[in-house]
């Protein structure tokens, strides 16, 4: 016979700990994955007068104990010669031919498609990373100690 035994003891404790959120550590992991999908996005935007990539952006727009909110985003303000970039949309779907692609980016998400300048394609897997982030706040509770134990 098989038996099953809950020490249920430090529920509350661990709750608590759910209950208060994120920390800056958990906002930290969350803003690496953010930031290397931007330096990702920066390989494979197509670059003529250096506008277009000058105009991106990784912001974190909200970050509290209970929500991390982001984005990384193209157009408007640049340091290139168009400024402000109004044709970011525009480039991510056109049929220009491409002008570089560094090998790694081939490498890691597929040869593009003639005149495909989806900069946005090494966002792709971004939830897939953030699995990592999320499994490391919902599973520290693991190492906290038991109150009455002391393990």
């Amino acid at each position: 016979m098989t038996s099953f035994e809950w020490d249920t003891r430090c529920a509350d404790v661990e709750l608590g700990r759910l209950r208060e959120g994120f920390t800056t550590y958990d906002h930290a992991n969350f803003s690496r994955v953010l930031l290397e999908n931007f330096a990702r996005t920066q390989v494979y935007v197509h670059v003529i007068t250096g506008s277009l990539k000058g105009s991106g952006v990784a912001d974190v727009q909200r970050a509290t104990n209970r929500r991390f909110q982001a984005e990384i985003r193209y157009g408007g303000t640049s340091t290139g010669v168009k400024n402000p970039v109004r044709y970011a949309p525009a480039e991510m779907f056109s049929g220009a031919p491409i002008a570089y692609v560094q090998q790694r980016s081939l490498e890691t998400y597929g040869p593009r498609a003639a005149g495909d300048h989806n900069f946005m394609r090494p966002t792709q897997f971004i939830d897939d990373e953030l699995i990592g982030p999320v499994s490391s706040f919902i599973s520290r509770g693991r190492r906290t100690r038991h109150p009455e134990r002391g393990v």
